[in-house]
């Protein structure tokens, strides 16, 4: 009977996938199925299908599987009576859901299974991605549910390159015409840049400061720390800022522009403490009216705090905040699915204005940006290896695999699996770090896009003429650390972060088409960058904390 059961679930979740299989989008479908052993597979079926049908890969959908049978599992245990399952997946305004209900007292898998804390902890931060569903209680009935994200047609890379193209194209043409030609064409186009650069600030700064906010308090509570997430997180923070320091430290002198000289004197330790003093804002509404982006993260980060020590006394706004959380990060997704559009536009405003004429100092910003994307993973394995007196070459060669795979998809999600796997299995990691370390690492510590946000902005500030002095490098220092770890994890959200880290340092607002224009090669360095530092990072935070096997690590 069993074998009947599951035979009919396969036929059922085949059957869904023939269907739809020519389909962009995933078509609405509903089912009622039982909770019980044939139901949970009928379950795992359908789910199967449908992440076929949305193009989550082999690995992915297995994995997703794995987890929403298992809490189906702890949802049956629990139950007090019979109960139902309602499947349901299809596409609301272009964005893609699964999500698996149940009616009942509220079963939250991160309360009620201690075992599977360690892997849904960080369910959220993973879920604007569609790599982890999310639990949810609201009215009686258990959901959980999946947002894949939406396939393309065209890789991102590729229209990202056709709209740098086609501005260049069209630019030139426009040039080449008599003046009056292209003082019309500036007529359109200079608007419509300013339209979208104003959709792009709007949402800029409650996209950072809900983005800290969400992520401190989605760590779970103060007693989930413990020790392990207290060194991780502390080492995260430390390694960020001390990276992009020193890329501040050794870089930052090749890019002094005249008007930076007489900038520097005896006032420069008084423009450094009053910058840090300036951090403190003056009241709650002022930083979000002026894009302040320090002053906002500082907000974020002592909101985060407060809510996660508070616990469920403050639930109710906890929730709200998540909700709200949800509501911008899809208002960005939708902008960011016409990034090529931005870009065509404030590249051929650029052009327009003749702007482009001397594009030294951006070249030399996207040139040492990558040399230092590339420099750091090598050093930090180097440090690593002698830290743990391990052969160099071999730890190359362990990180080699997932560091290919970052640097060819500029994807942080498409090396998760091959980052578990390797923390795990090669470099001897214990399972309790990488699953808690290696998802939220992903998300949090990002030393390639920090590093990558400062050199070019260097670069466009030497470009535009922004003096440079130690107050100037400071805050550079810190916005660009600090937005690589607010960065949302949704394509788009590097866009966002150079419209604050410019208006932060004083570039002008039409820098951001070159700089966007650098970051579509600067993106895979960054990347790979940063998934290499982590996995090096991890090295060493285990091996403090003792929980590295170092034979492990040993072996070929």
């Amino acid at each position: 009977m069993v074998t009947q059961r599951r035979e009919g679930a396969k036929q059922t979740g085949k059957k869904f996938y023939m269907m739809s299989k020519n389909k962009a989008t995933l078509p609405k479908q509903r089912k009622d199925v039982p909770l019980d052993g044939g139901g949970i597979d009928t379950l795992s079926q359908l789910l199967s299908g449908a992440l076929e049908q949305a193009g989550v890969n082999r690995k992915d959908t297995i994995r997703l599987r794995l987890a929403a049978e298992e809490i189906l599992g702890l949802w049956r245990s629990r139950a007090e009576r019979e109960t139902v399952c309602t499947f349901r997946c299809g596409t609301r305004l272009g964005r893609m859901y699964i999500e698996i209900t149940a009616p009942g007292s509220r079963i939250d898998p991160d309360e009620a299974a201690a075992d599977m804390a360690g892997q849904l902890l960080c369910a959220n931060l993973l879920a604007q991605a569609g790599l982890s569903p999310v639990y949810s209680y609201q009215d009686g009935i258990n959901r959980l549910a999946l947002y894949p994200a939406r396939p393309q047609k065209i890789s991102p890379l590729l229209q990202l390159l056709l709209a740098i193209l086609s501005a260049v194209a069209v630019g030139a043409a426009l040039l080449a015409l008599p003046d009056w030609a292209g003082e019309a064409a500036a007529g359109v186009v200079d608007p419509l840049f300013s339209a979208l650069m104003g959709i792009l600030q709007t949402l800029a700064s409650p996209m950072i400061f809900l983005g800290v906010c969400w992520g401190i308090i989605n760590i779970g509570d103060v007693h989930m720390l413990g020790r392990i997430g207290r060194t991780v997180l502390l080492r995260f923070l430390g390694a960020i800022f001390l990276l992009t320091a020193a890329t501040a430290a050794c870089l930052v002198w090749l890019f002094r522009p005249e008007s930076g000289t007489a900038a520097m004197g005896e006032n420069a330790a008084a423009q450094i403490y009053s910058m840090i003093l300036g951090i403190i804002p003056a009241n709650v509404i002022t930083p979000f009216l002026e894009g302040n982006s320090l002053q906002i993260i500082l907000m974020a980060i002592c909101a985060g705090l407060v809510l996660l020590v508070l616990g469920e006394k403050t639930s109710a706004l906890r929730a709200l905040l998540g909700q709200v959380n949800t509501a911008v990060q899809f208002m960005m997704e939708i902008v960011s699915r016409y990034i090529a559009l931005f870009i065509f536009v404030s590249l051929l405003s650029l052009m327009l204005s003749d702007a482009m004429s001397n594009l030294g100092g951006v070249v030399k910003g996207l040139a040492l940006g990558i040399a230092a994307c590339v420099a750091w993973p090598l050093l930090y394995a180097l440090w690593a290896s002698l830290r743990l007196k391990v052969s160099f070459p071999l730890v190359l060669r362990k990180l080699l695999p997932t560091y290919l795979i970052a640097l060819s998809t500029a994807s942080s999600s498409a090396a998760l699996s091959s980052n578990l796997e390797t923390c795990e299995r090669r470099l001897g990691i214990s399972g309790r770090i990488v699953h808690f370390a290696v998802p939220l690492g992903q998300v949090v510590f990002k030393t390639g896009a920090a590093v990558g946000f400062l050199v070019l902005a260097m670069g466009l500030a030497e470009f535009y003429g922004v003096a440079m002095p130690p107050s100037w490098v400071v805050t550079g220092v810190l916005t660009a650390a600090l937005l690589a770890i607010a960065a949302p994890p949704v394509p788009g959200g590097s866009l966002t972060c150079y419209t604050v880290l410019l208006t932060q340092l004083g570039i002008p607002a039409e820098a951001i088409g070159l700089a966007v224009a650098g970051n579509v090669i600067l993106d895979f360095f960054m990347t790979s960058c940063g998934i290499s530092c982590l996995q090096s990072e991890l090295m060493l935070s285990a091996n403090k904390l003792g929980m590295l096997d170092r034979e492990q690590l040993k072996k070929e």
